[in-house]
């Protein structure tokens, strides 16, 4: 275990934002595979298995401050609160946005994942995924567009993004249709 002690702190400093302690993490993995010590296969590759723990602690690590930083935002004061239409209109939006991630392929979805609703950055992600960076932003810019297409009819022309001539989307697909 000493001769991954160093690897995983490592591998933890690469996911984690700089205020994060990658120590810390890698002994909540150890601390998490020793609780679980009972449940194990034996047929498994520990490293593996302690390189996939020790990535769940820190996407853990990094939900958690998010939730902190959000809770600490929301204190700071209120907002305006919508009214009743604008609410229903973004509740319902939020819903079929929700419906349209989750029809993505996995990959790309997961990917969509951890960069917008996590926040990771597209190095972070590939690292996670054990990608290459340029395929993190390949499945984003894919995301993003089936995204827009399937969106397309519930948002506005104003809403729906940059055209390049009249009537058409950036990828020359005609509007509404």
């Amino acid at each position: 275990m000493d001769l991954l002690w160093a690897p995983l702190v490592g591998y933890a400093g690469r996911i984690l934002p700089d205020d994060s302690d990658p120590q810390d993490i890698v002994q909540e993995a150890f601390v998490r595979l020793w609780t679980r010590r009972a449940t194990l296969r034996e047929d498994g590759s520990l490293q593996a298995l302690l390189y996939t723990t020790v990535r769940n602690a820190c996407l853990d690590e990094i939900r958690t401050n998010r939730r902190r930083q959000k809770l600490r935002s929301a204190e700071c004061g209120p907002s305006p609160a919508p009214g009743p239409y604008e609410d229903t209109q973004g509740a319902e939006l939020q819903r079929l946005a929700a419906a349209a991630v989750a029809k993505l392929p996995e990959k790309r979805r997961e990917v969509f994942r951890l960069v917008r609703e996590e926040g990771l950055s597209y190095r972070e992600a590939a690292e996670v995924l054990v990608l290459s960076e340029q395929t993190v932003a390949n499945h984003m810019s894919l995301a993003l567009a089936d995204l827009r297409t399937a969106l397309r009819p519930f948002v506005s022309d104003r809403e729906a993004g940059p055209r390049t001539r009249e009537g058409t989307h950036p990828r020359g697909e005609p509007f509404g249709g």
